[in-house]
């Protein structure tokens, strides 16, 4: 999808003329804020911009008319995005709109631009906002009609996400192909009380039910956290962990393990706060000893030490290089899990630059980082497909797997948390540096913003519960019948994960997967 953007046909332009002005009240990118008599205050972090198409390759200048109002001192931060490259970071300073242009390389074809606001501040009746009043954009016009989603993913969803399976039978036999699992992990956190007994016997059935039936991953959304597992000093509760991986083990679900330690400070257990600076780094071992050999080969990776850009007690108390010895000591004790770093703020650009210089700081000390966490807690609206695309695409180039490990959206409007889901998931399935995408829970019982779960109290299925199985188990779903040809072959294009192949009365099973992605499959002939 590097190419994503240039591959679409351009639709038809609404306006021809040399210079586009898009007044920002009516942009149809527009995250959180409000109207204003001059455009649009972008209140929160966000974005706003639409869509437009450069007519020819080449020289393109973009003016942004903006003003601001400052907070503590800072005035706001934003960020001129244009397609998925990398985008111009730029202050504006004043609360007088004053135009602020910038001259930008483009190639020809639909191009996203946005403006972002990157510093969002309230504190004490200082609000710190971003006000824009338009985009002028030379030598393009606004389309008519944005692209879809799925108009701007579905191609790299093919190339990234399908392979060939090659079935070799009698001349003419009838061929089945069904899907029995994928390859990509589509999973959702488990909320501890429903591996108890304070939940009653129904809704627990009921709880477990939906989660065997819809996702073949998950991972533990509070269990083994250092303060639900051990609130007193040496006596770690292992119950739920164990219940939620033999639960796991049992309905084959890849469980991850989030997290072994929490950088904020009110994540640590009071008992471990008030230990010395020696006491504090041996009860981290010691954590790390329990933990890891205990549930080596039934949790397979790690959020090693969740939020590090913006937490540092540990690095606080022991000094900068604890985040290191974590991953170091971690891998010792586990070698097969993968390790990741796992942060907030990341898909809409607003901590990426920070998120990109810490990984490459652990890397350069040695921290064996196996993974990118990249949370997804969104308000209203996911981020637009290209911000998405470019922050995954910054993040891909250190050549490590990236999971969105923590998915929801919250939004009353039970129809847009469908729309939204559907483009989110969407986006990062078609990127191929993404392995999975876990929800941050699924049941409105047990979720901890209600107004995103996909299920009801009554565990009835709201939209986005019927959006996201018609992803996964419909449109990404492999189901394929017909005849081989006289020479008794056929081919089928095929999700990546395991499939059954039925003719002639027989079956196999075959795994299809990114590595090998053409597989032969046998059967009579």
């Amino acid at each position: 999808m590097h190419s994503l953007l240039l591959a679409l046909v351009c639709t038809v332009a609404q306006d021809a003329s040399p210079e586009a002005v898009l007044p920002a009240a009516s942009a149809r990118i527009r995250t959180e804020g409000g109207p204003t008599s001059s455009g649009w205050n972008l209140w929160s972090n966000g974005a706003v911009g639409d869509w437009f198409r450069i007519e020819a390759a080449g020289a393109v200048t973009v003016t942004v008319r903006a003003a601001g109002q400052a907070a503590l001192g800072e005035w706001p931060r934003a960020r001129l995005e244009a397609g998925t490259a990398a985008g111009i970071e730029f202050e504006i300073e004043g609360g007088e709109y004053r135009d602020i242009a910038f001259d930008l390389e483009l190639p020809a074809g639909p191009c996203p631009i946005t403006v972002a606001f990157l510093n969002d501040h309230l504190s004490e009746g200082q609000d710190r906002n971003l006000l824009l009043a338009e985009l002028r954009v030379s030598g393009a016009s606004l389309l008519a009609e944005p692209p879809t989603v799925d108009e701007l993913t579905r191609d790299a969803i093919r190339e990234h996400r399908t392979g060939t399976l090659v079935i070799e039978t009698a001349p003419g036999a009838e061929v089945r192909v069904t899907q029995l699992r994928h390859e990509f992990s589509f999973g959702t956190a488990l909320a501890s009380h429903l591996f108890t007994d304070r939940a009653a016997p129904a809704t627990r059935e009921a709880y477990l039910q939906i989660a065997r039936e819809n996702f073949n991953a998950a991972v533990t959304e509070n269990a083994l956290k250092w303060p639900q597992m051990e609130p007193r000093r040496g006596r770690p509760d292992w119950r739920v962990v164990d219940a939620i991986a033999s639960f796991c083990e049992d309905n084959d679900l890849r469980l991850r393990g989030h997290c072994l330690f929490w950088a904020a400070e009110q994540r640590v257990p009071a008992w471990a706060r008030e230990l010395s600076d020696r006491e504090l780094r041996g009860a981290v071992e010691r954590r790390l000893e329990a933990v890891l050999p205990r549930y080596r080969g039934r949790i397979q990776e790690y959020d090693v030490n969740n939020e590090m850009i913006g937490h540092d007690f540990f690095a606080g108390r022991l000094g900068s290089g604890i985040r290191v010895e974590m991953f170091r000591c971690a891998h010792r004790l586990d070698p097969e899990a993968p390790l990741y770093v796992n942060d907030y703020g990341i898909l809409g650009g607003a901590r990426l630059a920070a998120f990109e210089a810490q990984i490459e700081e652990l890397i350069e000390a040695g921290a064996p980082v196996g993974g990118i966490g990249c949370q997804g807690h969104f308000r209203g609206r996911v981020p637009p497909v290209h911000g998405v695309w470019r922050a995954l695409d910054r993040l891909a180039h250190f050549d490590l797997p990236i999971a969105i490990t923590e998915y929801d959206l919250e939004n009353p409007d039970e129809a847009a948390r469908a729309e939204g889901l559907d483009a989110f998931y969407r986006t990062c399935f078609a990127h191929p540096a993404v392995r999975g995408i876990w929800m941050w829970g699924f049941w409105e019982g047990a979720h901890w913003r209600p107004e995103a779960a996909l299920w009801r109290r009554d565990f009835s299925s709201t939209p986005a519960a019927q959006a996201y199985r018609d992803l996964v188990f419909g449109e990404w779903w492999t189901r394929w019948e017909g005849r081989a040809d006289d020479s008794g072959r056929c081919e089928v294009r095929a999700f990546f994960g395991a499939h059954r192949v039925e003719a002639l009365g027989r079956s196999a099973e075959v795994r299809l997967e990114r590595e090998t992605p053409r597989e032969v499959v046998e059967i009579g002939g």
